[in-house]
């Protein structure tokens, strides 16, 4: 049996051996918790550098050719001053604020794709310029074939319906909201040019551009159905902004539904004048695509009507003859030839 004197010295070891465990405990605890932080924050710097313009147009050599297309591109640079990013465009939720279960999917989307590209690096596939246009349109077909499928969801990110704003916002959200409403989207129906322009571009060209379908070309890789149609640079570029016949039908659309307002001479009147210097005031500069909405939206709501898509395009090319812009063969027929802007003499 222990003598009384060593019982004191007993517990008081005792004591001394559980602070001193205590106090272990919370040190690794403490240093597990400080790991923990580190690693989350070396793993989100890392996936936001990856997806960076400077990550994507210059570490990655394959994409050096795609940079140069996007620096000049509204995407990068803009009226308002806001630079939707490589990332923004091509990785889901990465504009957005994205919950747990879209940000576990944002990474394991960056996985899949980050391996195909390391892979793809590593083996060189587009190691020069000629490698990377003869396979520029099956990536663009792969791209869009991808937004059809996702339903646009990284142009839905930064893009919202209560966003809209400036001095003419009311035609955008006209024209707009139907689609919002219909969960139907196809941005690059309208938008073609926003990413990436090319100096021979892929995308539809204007109809100044386009060649005659009877021409001998070879056909064009396939896209996705719903995704935009993609086709050959042209060979050579007619004079034209519209088909005399198509401005014809566009006089009897305006005569019957927007001459009330704007005049039968365009004159103006209850709305203004579309010619001379009032036309010239109001669109110089301005893209067709941007007067076509005007038409499609708020003019035929003010005169109690709809237009379809060809309609509109229709008056569009009447007030371009009335304006002495010329005519060519091949008329307007698809939103996506209205890239070209207003001279301004």
């Amino acid at each position: 049996m222990p003598s009384a004197g060593l019982i004191p010295s007993t517990l008081r070891y005792a004591k001394d051996y559980h602070g001193y465990g205590l106090l272990s405990f919370f040190l690794w605890a403490f240093g597990f918790i400080l790991v923990g932080i580190l690693l989350v924050s070396l793993s989100n710097a890392a996936v936001v550098w990856s997806s960076s313009d400077k990550f994507c147009g210059q570490f990655c050599h394959s994409m050096i050719w795609a940079n140069a297309a996007y620096q000049k591109s509204p995407h990068y640079h803009n009226q308002v001053g806001v630079r939707a990013s490589c990332g923004d465009c091509h990785i889901p939720y990465d504009s957005s604020h994205a919950s747990a279960a879209e940000y576990f999917y944002l990474l394991l989307f960056k996985v899949d794709r980050g391996a195909k590209d390391f892979w793809n690096e590593a083996r060189k596939t587009i190691a020069t310029k000629k490698e990377w246009e003869k396979r520029r349109p099956q990536l663009i077909a792969s791209y869009e074939s991808y937004l059809v499928k996702h339903n646009y969801i990284t142009c839905r990110g930064c893009h919202s319906l209560e966003a809209f704003g400036g001095p003419r916002s009311q035609m955008k959200e006209l024209i707009h909201k139907n689609m919002v409403k219909a969960d139907a989207l196809n941005c690059l129906h309208c938008h073609s040019e926003l990413g990436h322009v090319y100096e021979d571009s892929t995308s539809v060209p204007p109809a100044a551009e386009r060649v005659s379908p009877s021409a001998s070309r070879p056909p064009p890789p396939k896209a996705e159905q719903g995704a935009r149609p993609i086709v050959q640079p042209p060979e050579a570029a007619p004079a034209g902004w519209y088909a005399v016949e198509q401005a014809s039908t566009g006089a009897k659309l305006y005569a019957s539904n927007c001459a009330s307002c704007h005049g039968a001479k365009l004159q103006g009147g209850v709305g203004p004048g579309l010619n001379g210097m009032s036309w010239k005031q109001r669109f110089a500069g301005i893209k067709l695509l941007t007067i076509w909405g005007e038409i499609h939206g708020p003019m035929a709501q003010y005169a109690g009507t709809s237009f379809t898509e060809q309609q509109s395009l229709d008056i569009l090319s009447f007030l371009l003859q009335q304006n002495g812009l010329p005519a060519g063969s091949l008329p307007l027929a698809d939103t996506r030839e209205l890239s070209r802007t207003i001279p301004a003499k």
